[in-house]
């Protein structure tokens, strides 16, 4: 299976947090410092929540993170009706490359547990009795050398130092066809988090196979979005909303998710 079967993996539009008409709710979040995303589903199964959890998928996938934990504690599925949606899942993410490792948070005494039991679930989708479980079970193994970070402040020069990061990133990896699209889009991603949040920042360079995955994140909870252009055309040096523009064009995909505390914007950089 490809990813591509999911149209647009290019996800650019926040989506942490959906409700589904039931009462169901699936919310999305990320923890730059260990490169993983939480996917949360809360609610009684139903066929609207399911295309809610698909959704949400796509976007955390879309993400390429180095892995995924679906938290199911808090769902509702008397009869393991989401059970194909889990597979197709961790179908989805074997596939991707490099692949996504992904775990659940799923309590053993409940029918899907036991259905995924059955089918050998241990060496697709295993499941753990806490997100603390879960999280550490994702993490086991994960080279440190594949993840740089740095702290920076909201100054003038961070961007020039984020971008330095990817650098000597791209030169200790061997990847020299991602570094000048990769640096661009650092620059652009720090330059925003300096001019609109405004707080310390945190900057990630990690290798995915032949590409990088870029990671800013500060402290400013608010999303960002891409501006339309002013109509008719105004004096460029007055437009706004370039950067992310630049991100959207260099980069494989680029999107932002909440974090405990602020958020992260992260795009995918590949070989053209």
């Amino acid at each position: 299976m490809n990813t591509r079967r999911w149209p647009d993996m290019r996800v650019r539009h926040p989506l942490p947090r959906h409700h589904s008409h039931t009462g169901g709710s699936v919310e999305v979040s990320a923890d730059v410092d260990c490169a993983l995303t939480l996917v949360t589903v809360r609610g009684s199964w139903s066929n609207a929540l399911r295309r809610d959890v698909f959704v949400c998928l796509k976007k955390a996938l879309g993400e390429h993170p180095t892995g995924l934990v679906v938290d199911l504690s808090a769902l509702d599925d008397p009869h393991a009706s989401g059970l194909t949606t889990w597979l197709t899942m961790s179908q989805v993410a074997g596939a991707m490359q490099p692949p996504v490792r992904i775990v659940a948070c799923l309590p053993s005494a409940t029918v899907l547990a036991d259905r995924l039991h059955r089918l050998g679930g241990a060496n697709f989708l295993p499941t753990f009795e806490t997100v603390a479980e879960a999280r550490a079970a994702c993490l086991a193994g994960v080279p440190a050398t594949d993840r740089v970070r740095l702290q920076l402040p909201p100054d003038p020069d961070t961007p020039a130092l984020a971008r330095n990061l990817v650098t000597e990133a791209c030169g200790a990896w061997r990847l020299p066809d991602v570094l000048y699209p990769g640096r661009l889009v650092m620059s652009e991603l720090a330059a925003n988090a300096v001019e609109h949040a405004r707080t310390q920042i945190t900057v990630v360079v990690s290798r995915r196979g032949n590409g990088l995955h870029l990671v800013v994140r500060d402290r400013d909870p608010r999303l960002p979005r891409i501006i339309e252009p002013p109509t008719p055309p105004v004096d460029r040096w007055e437009v706004r909303g370039m950067g992310l523009r630049a991100v959207q064009a260099a980069s494989a995909g680029w999107g932002a998710l909440p974090c405990a505390e602020g958020k992260m914007v992260w795009a995918t950089i590949r070989p053209r």
